[in-house]
């Protein structure tokens, strides 16, 4: 494995890719288009020129940061490629958040302890977090 990491804008279909490698909802090109484009920090990790894994953190870039689209592709993981990832996302953070800034995440069915490692908690019974998608 000869691994790359970017950290420029994801294209259409690097993400596409990327995401259809997931249980999540597909996404019409053009939302993809239009999600993309307000990244505040992107990584990208490739084996030679085969993406296989991103991560983006979107937001404010004041008060709030929120980690977005954690994916490592299937037949990479388990290899170290998530916490590179997660490695210059914190390295990130550390630059541009300022002291108090919320950093959040949705973390997917069994991967809480991953993120954790690097400090994340799960949010208090008297703070519940909330979501909703639209159909």
């Amino acid at each position: 494995m000869k691994l790359r990491i970017e950290h420029q804008r994801l294209s259409i279909a690097e993400y596409q890719l990327l995401r259809n490698t997931t249980s999540w909802n597909p996404l019409a090109d053009e939302t993809v288009e239009k999600g993309l484009s307000g990244d505040l920090f992107t990584v990208k990790v490739y084996d030679e020129k085969l993406i296989i894994g991103m991560g983006r953190v979107i937001g404010d870039g004041a008060i709030y940061f929120y980690l977005q689209d954690i994916i490592v592709d299937p037949a990479y993981q388990d290899q170290g490629i998530g916490h590179l990832i997660m490695e210059r996302i914190e390295a990130f953070l550390r630059e541009k958040a300022p002291q108090n800034a919320f950093i959040g995440l949705m973390a997917a069915r069994g991967v809480r302890t991953f993120y954790q490692r690097y400090g994340y908690s799960i949010r208090d019974e008297k703070a519940p977090g909330m979501f909703k998608v639209m159909v």
